[in-house]
């Protein structure tokens, strides 16, 4: 009895805490207290990783923002005590979290946030909370009420039982998820809840070091739900001796904490987090200074005056494909090596060329860029010459006003005066460590493998180019992972573990293609790769796609015929082959940054379906997205996880330097390998390509005019 009052009094002061007027916002870079939440989230454009050990359990988490109203999780659960079989430690639990932010942009409110944890599958882990937060200079104090794995002894009647009476009582488990992978929504917010709250102070002595108390309202055995349940060892490592939970946060920057608790009295907890935000630059980006050089060409020798803009145009990656004068307006097509910015590379191009011209005494009233992908002019700008100074800069938005955006003839610049000869083939080559990984089995959490790979590029002319990739593993576990594929389906995925432990301490062939893009007509573009298509499958890939200049939306087809490589992943091949189709549509909403993508059709196992894709995908070439697929397979033909879902993470790796590269980092994960729903993993779909052939991608670029 005396605990309930201690718990109710804390409950209590940290409601009146929450509305005092507050004097400062700082997160302290944390998005919770120790076990509780808070109403922060990390800012936009966020990725952090978060590992938690506590004496019974293992919790690793990815947590993206990718708005500052919205985040969200994907964790691995690990306790050490529960049965999995006849063994303990070996139970593993996968699972979604998300929070909604809402900030009133008044001192005199706090913060409100509504979550869900681990709202679709098994439920071992699922609660969700309502929380608000107010931050002052030292001090940032929050409280809230929790639902699901939240109430332990001292949970009360839920107070939304007058909405309806059924969240009035709450199942011990989700009737919706026998194969796990729904969302449980017939658990949310039911039954009884309790109240629970904390604080936050900064440590005056020491910069970035913060106090933490919080409420423990949690009863642990209910995390022991799963699996073959608990063991001798849980009633000793669950058990609860005190109601607040104390711990110490030291922050490193803006790249994550490190977290020593002390938890339900009795023992300790460490975790850490490591990430970043890419909504700015790691690094400031070095100035835009271009190398010029004064070539001492004989003056009003256009031939000469050409040489000159290429030489130029090329010293600073911006290499010049043709150039034309048409009366007062000179033209050039480049290609850059540095840039996929649109604004970037046609604005630095522009003012290398006026200051050019103006050395070989050429006047030009305006300046068109026109940018070649894959010998595509897919968007073409043009300056007034006027408007290209970097010293005494107009605003950007008068600029705009003053450009001229336009959708080129696809080969328009082929009717170039200037056409400097390319000499192709072009060969590239790229060693680099060659790291494999196999995550989220219940036998070990990551099986992994290190060898080294060789990347090659043909470029036989601006259209065809020879892909290749060939590895040799040196170390691997692979061997210790058991293959189960036991589909009902065709085995076109699930025996991934297969081509794993048969290239172990082997050379293998990733890929090897030709692969030719085109354009018959404006804004159309065509793909066809031949060859070894990815690590499971061969043969020959089709692909077509619409993209109007002016419009927000993109529509296509292809099609695929494919047969299926042995394990070994050299040239031969298994009996297995198949036809896939599909009809793809996406749209794109620049004010907000979301892209949509939507894909009817055949897939690999010959089942029937949709695939919808959304992301949020900014003009530096950051992206975090979720999809999933459903098709004609029932939950029960497809195994656990009921469908195909996933996410996928893209990094542009120059947020980490000070100069532009075209680089992006992918990290990409499945909650299940299974066999429906599966497409090929092909490289350079033209549904993702071609970024700013329309004019809105082109437009969501003005800030970065001359950087």
């Amino acid at each position: 009895m005396q605990r309930t009052k201690n718990i109710t009094l804390i409950i209590i002061l940290l409601f009146f805490f929450n509305h005092l007027q507050s004097t400062s916002y700082n997160t302290f870079g944390q998005t919770g207290l120790i076990l509780l939440p808070t109403a922060d989230l990390h800012r936009e454009q966020s990725v952090y990783f978060t590992f938690n050990r506590d004496s019974f359990s293992k919790l690793g988490t990815i947590t993206v923002t990718p708005f500052n109203w919205i985040e969200a999780s994907y964790f691995y659960y690990r306790p050490d005590d529960l049965f999995w079989g006849t063994r303990t430690g070996f139970f593993l639990d996968k699972g979604f979290n998300v929070k909604f932010l809402y900030d009133p942009k008044s001192k005199k409110l706090p913060n409100f946030a509504l979550g869900l944890d681990d709202f679709a599958g098994t439920g071992q882990r699922t609660k969700e909370y309502i929380v608000s937060t107010y931050a002052f200079n030292n001090i940032k104090v929050s409280s809230g009420i929790g639902w699901g794995k939240f109430v332990g002894p001292y949970g009360f009647e839920n107070p939304f039982t007058f909405i309806n009476d059924n969240l009035k009582t709450r199942s011990n488990s989700s009737q919706k998820n026998d194969l796990g992978g729904k969302p449980n929504n017939d658990l949310w917010f039911k039954g009884d809840a309790v109240l629970f709250g904390g604080i936050e102070i900064k440590y005056p002595f020491m910069k970035n070091l913060t106090l933490k108390v919080e409420s423990n309202p949690i009863d642990y055995f209910k995390f022991g739900c799963c699996g073959e349940g608990l063991s001798y060892e849980s009633y000793k490592l669950r058990n609860r001796e005190s109601n607040i939970n104390y711990g110490l946060s030291y922050k490193y920057k803006d790249f994550g904490n490190i977290n020593l608790s002390f938890v339900k009295g009795n023992t300790w907890n460490v975790s850490f987090s490591i990430g970043f935000s890419a909504a700015e630059p790691l690094k400031k980006k070095k100035k835009f200074n271009p190398k010029l050089d004064n070539q001492n060409f004989k003056k009003n020798k256009k031939d000469e005056f050409y040489r000159d803009i290429l030489q130029n145009l090329n010293q600073n990656k911006l290499y010049l494909q043709t150039a034309n004068i048409n009366d007062k307006t000179l033209e050039l097509s480049i290609d850059s090596e540095e840039h996929f910015n649109p604004i970037i590379y046609a604005s630095r191009a522009s003012y290398i060329a006026k200051v050019v011209s103006e050395s070989n005494n050429y006047q030009f009233d305006n300046i068109n860029i026109g940018h070649i992908t894959r010998g595509i002019n897919i968007n073409s700008i043009t300056f007034q010459a006027s408007d290209l100074d970097l010293e005494e800069r107009f605003p950007n938005i008068l600029i705009k006003k003053y450009s001229k955006i336009t959708s080129p003839e696809p080969y328009g610049y082929k009717n170039h005066e200037f056409r400097p000869r390319v000499p192709y083939p072009i060969v590239k080559h790229e060693i680099t460590p060659d790291v494999r990984t196999h995550i989220g089995s219940p036998e070990k959490f990551l099986f992994s493998g290190l060898g080294i790979k060789l990347s090659s590029e043909i470029q036989f002319n601006r259209q065809i180019v020879f892909y290749s990739t060939l590895a040799k593993s040196f170390v691997d576990n692979f061997d210790s992972k058991i293959s189960n594929p036991s589909s009902a389906l065709e085995n076109v995925r699930t025996e991934i573990v297969d081509y794993l432990q048969a290239t172990s301490n082997d050379i293998y062939i990733s890929n090897m293609e030709f692969e030719r893009i085109w354009s018959p007509k404006k804004n159309i573009y065509l793909k066809t790769s031949i060859g070894i298509l990815e690590s499971m499958y061969g043969g020959i890939a089709t692909e077509i796609i619409y993209k109007p200049f002016n419009q927000k939306f993109t529509t296509g087809l292809e099609f695929n015929a494919v047969k299926k490589r042995d394990f070994n992943q050299k040239f031969s091949f298994s009996e297995y082959k198949t036809n896939t189709y599909h009809a793809n549509f996406a749209y794109y909403h620049p004010q907000t940054n979301i892209r949509g993508k939507f894909s009817y059709g055949t897939y690999l196992a010959g089942d029937k379906g949709f695939t919808l894709d959304i992301a949020r995908r900014m003009p530096s070439g950051w992206m975090a997205g979720f999809f999933f697929s459903r098709t004609n397979v029932s939950a029960e033909m497809f195994g656990e996880g009921s469908f195909d879902k996933g996410f996928y993470i893209n990094i542009p790796l120059d947020i980490f330097s000070n100069t532009r590269n075209k680089n992006i980092s992918n990290f990409g994960l499945r909650t299940m390998t299974r066999d429906g729903g599966q497409k090929l993993v092909l490289r350079n779909r033209l549904i993702d390509s071609f970024y700013g052939s329309t004019k809105a991608e082109i437009d969501e670029n003005w800030n970065n005019l001359l950087e």
